[in-house]
């Protein structure tokens, strides 16, 4: 059985649902959902050191290095006691992201324990995210653009997966079947219960 107040990292392409899960295990698991877009948009629009660093590389049209983005999401782990549980989600997005991670976890007290990888396979991702555009108004909703996104997804996590794999934490859970179906088998892959 999972630890409680667990220390977990939340996978899954564009339109599995791992938006819907991660606010679902906040709730259950009692825990903070720290996403890595969440706090870029904090950063961004309060001012803050990091965020004028993030802007600075934004305005020049440039990727924010990942030091940045490690900053910001270690920033907020440090606000929580070591027995706090946190969900995140949206980092890390790369191997050196995780190496950091780990680096930092291991030094403050806090481990990962356990990494879930949300999989849905690309025509049913496609299907969805395509059929969405109506309602959210995107323009990157396109087949085109949506197997674009999908192709840069597991190009760059297939790595961080493996990484998480070869620590023996790592669970790969089906998307395909309802809120609840998914929910349950995230649930089932933490070894948790919930009452």
């Amino acid at each position: 059985m999972i630890a409680r107040n667990p220390k977990l990292v939340l996978f899954g392409p564009p339109g599995a649902g791992k938006g819907t899960q991660a606010q679902l295990l906040k709730e259950q698991l009692h825990v903070d959902h720290i996403s890595s877009g969440d706090l870029f948009r904090h950063h961004l629009s309060n001012g803050t050191e990091l965020g004028q660093l993030a802007r600075s590389y934004m305005n020049q049209g440039v990727l924010v290095p990942d030091n940045v983005t490690i900053d910001m999401v270690l920033d907020r782990i440090s606000q929580l006691s070591e027995s706090d549980g946190f969900l995140l989600d949206g980092f890390p997005r790369n191997a050196n992201q995780a190496h950091a991670l780990e680096g930092a976890l291991n030094t403050n007290g806090h481990n990962i324990h356990r990494v879930v990888h949300i999989q849905v396979n690309d025509t049913e991702l496609i299907r969805r995210l395509s059929n969405r555009g109506d309602i959210y108004q995107r323009d990157d909703d396109t087949p085109e653009a949506v197997a674009n996104r999908i192709a840069v997804y597991h190009q760059e996590t297939t790595p961080v997966l493996d990484f998480y794999r070869e620590r023996g934490l790592l669970s790969d859970v089906p998307g395909e079947g309802s809120i609840a179906t998914v929910n349950q088998l995230v649930l089932d892959a933490l070894d948790v219960l919930t009452s």
